[in-house]
């Protein structure tokens, strides 16, 4: 890690041409070099107001009218001294910018580091900071909703009455154990096992909202299958509202797997559109196949689409075999034409649901996406109330270890051993619970959480 007294830079929005780009500096010497290279801000001007200047280059040549802000330590996102210079979005100019500031003192901050900086200097908790780059990387708004309400402290703050109960048991035991000569009694061992599992139970509860949290973090694989010319091309570009995938009445058109992004009641869904599945001897084709049979095995689900106005074929049912191992609806696709296929029972039963659809005409499409909000999304998945969502795999493993030693706590007060076992593991809970909100961390887990951040943030 960099040292803390260094002054850092780093354009803060988006690489590439735009009509405007900021760049930001923080550090104890951000002030002094900005008055370096924009002639005219002295000591006097105010903070938190943007000021017109000239940039000048380490020769003093002219290089852009910016907008500069200043902000003053310690009210500021790093609680450094800070500096946003706001120029025009030209990749050379945001280039000489950066240089000249490195060339006079400042560095070149690190993925991540003005959060991390955030985080050192007591603005922020390590789970508030992890919910900066979630809600940087959203893709839906409820994405952003749930990194925003972590970036509140909604997590934090839930946490902390099963921190201070934590820290009361260990208080209180160590006090026993300072001043009592005799053993905990049973009553004792008791009230000691109910206070444990109130706390255990807590923690259940926000385990429980992992599954949940995890499918709107990570996203969702849903893989579009069928035999060719079912029309899985078609309700691919449907469900995208764009003409995304070639479509044709020639069988095999789609060679390869096809993938784009797109919101399904707030999870964020991988729609795959995939190579028909038949016997083929064409090498291309065949190679398509099994990437679609591939995407099958790693989907959350898969719509298996089947042509309404042909009977169930052959090649339905070998499409089937592949499918039947994993979660899927029917879409029967076509219902704007005559209807004469016949669904077989076996095939309904083994579905999370059917629904006739036509991607042509977009009839029953928005009935389709709740379909598949319900297939992703079981029954009791969501949380009630206000309790946080744990979307983080770390926080998750985080509260596993501090559920394991609650229970060998528990575990040790129930066989009458003595209370500095007890104890030892009530320690190892506590600084568990406190690596969440980073109370209890140690430097390569901010060096593994902070190196995920984008520069300039």
């Amino acid at each position: 890690m960099h040292n803390e007294s260094d002054t850092i830079v780093a354009l803060a929005t988006p690489a590439g041409r735009s009509a405007l780009a900021v760049i930001r500096m923080a550090g104890p010497a951000a002030f002094h070099l900005a008055r370096k290279c924009l002639p005219g801000l002295g000591s006097s001007v105010p903070p938190r107001t943007p000021h017109l200047r000239t940039f000048h280059d380490s020769r003093g040549t002219s290089v852009d009218r910016v907008m500069v802000t200043l902000f003053a330590a310690p009210d500021t996102y790093t609680g450094d001294d800070l500096v946003e210079i706001s120029c025009h979005g030209s990749p050379p100019v945001i280039r000489t910018l950066i240089s000249t500031l490195i060339a006079i003192g400042a560095r070149l901050a690190r993925p991540g580091e003005f959060t991390e900086r955030a985080f050192l200097n007591g603005k922020m908790d390590l789970a508030q900071a992890e919910a900066v780059r979630d809600l940087i990387e959203s893709q839906t708004a409820f994405q952003a909703k749930i990194a925003a309400e972590q970036l509140e402290g909604r997590l934090s703050l839930a946490l902390q009455p099963l921190r201070e109960e934590l820290v009361r048991i260990i208080s209180h035991m160590e006090t026993a154990l300072e001043f009592v000569e005799d053993d905990v009694t049973p009553a004792g061992r008791a009230q000691l096992t109910s206070s444990l599992g109130g706390v255990d139970g807590r923690l259940e509860d926000f385990l429980r909202t992992f599954e949940f949290g995890q499918l709107m973090h990570d996203g969702a694989v849903v893989t579009i299958v069928g035999r060719p010319n079912a029309g899985k091309s078609s309700l691919f570009n449907a469900l995208l509202r764009s003409d995304r995938a070639i479509v044709t009445e020639i069988p095999g058109t789609t060679r390869d797997a096809l993938t784009e992004t797109i919101d399904i009641a707030g999870i964020p869904v991988q729609l795959v559109d995939t190579a028909g599945i038949r016997p083929s001897t064409d090498r291309l084709e065949a190679l398509g196949i099994q990437k679609s049979i591939s995407y099958v095995g790693r989907s959350h689900l898969v719509l298996f689409v089947l042509d309404g106005s042909s009977p169930f074929a052959p090649a339905d049912r070998e499409v089937w075999q592949n499918v039947r191992g994993v979660r899927y609806l029917v879409v029967v696709n076509k219902s704007d034409l005559p209807q004469v296929l016949e669904t077989p029972a076996e095939l309904r039963e083994g579905s999370a649901g059917e629904l006739a659809v036509s991607a042509l005409t977009g009839s029953r499409l928005e009935p389709l996406r709740e379909l598949i909000r319900e297939a992703l999304v079981r029954p009791g998945d969501v949380p009630e109330g206000e309790s946080p969502i744990i979307t983080n795999v770390r926080h998750r493993d985080c509260l596993l270890r501090t559920r394991g030693h609650i229970g060998r706590a528990t575990e040790a007060s129930a066989s009458g051993l003595s209370e500095e076992f007890v104890i030892h593991d009530l320690r190892l809970s506590l600084q568990a619970l406190g690596e969440i909100t980073g109370e209890t961390t140690v430097e390569d887990i901010l060096e593994s959480i902070f190196s995920t951040f984008c520069i300039g943030k």
